[in-house]
């Protein structure tokens, strides 16, 4: 697989579709591919930068627990839902979006440069070099555009990646 991630922004009604899903893998994926075609009010596409964001508004790794509350939950650390390999299906509650989005509209990009410029190649699977980071900050401002509207909004938000 591709390893290509997204954000969906899910109003009440989808929110309740999608957890009434959780620990039946093979479901959850249909419902979030039926929201992502039809009834998700926002999305955000974000390709593979999601892994090289995670990372640097982490601790540099690509774990859920990594890092501190809200910049862990922006990708991965929300509520897991896929337990298979397949997937990664991260939520995140209204209020963890709205979390997420403050810390995202006050944060300081030169932490996350920096914390880039670190990364293990061999660990991370790309190169490291300026235009690795052009992509990634590119991805982030739209990140938070997102979340910001889903923010405003009041909707809580799935990250999904397959594998």
């Amino acid at each position: 697989m591709a390893c290509r991630g997204y954000f969906l922004a899910l109003d009440e009604p989808c929110t309740a579709l999608l957890l009434a899903e959780d620990g039946n893998d093979e479901r959850l994926i249909e419902v979030i591919q039926e929201l992502d075609m039809t009834d998700a009010p926002d999305h955000c596409g974000v390709d593979k930068a999601w892994d090289g964001i995670h990372r640097c508004l982490t601790e540099g790794k690509l774990g859920g627990e990594d890092g501190s509350y809200p910049l862990n939950a922006v990708v991965l650390g929300g509520l897991p839902m896929h337990q298979g390999d397949d997937y990664v299906v991260s939520f995140n509650t209204p209020t963890e979006v709205r979390d997420v989005a403050a810390a995202l509209t006050d944060l300081d990009l030169e932490p996350f440069i920096a914390r880039y410029w670190t990364l293990d190649p061999n660990e991370y699977g790309a190169a490291i070099d300026q235009g690795g980071l052009d992509y990634l900050t590119y991805y982030l401002h739209e990140i938070t555009r997102f979340y910001q509207r889903a923010a405003q909004a009041g909707w809580s938000s799935v990250f999904v990646a397959d594998q």
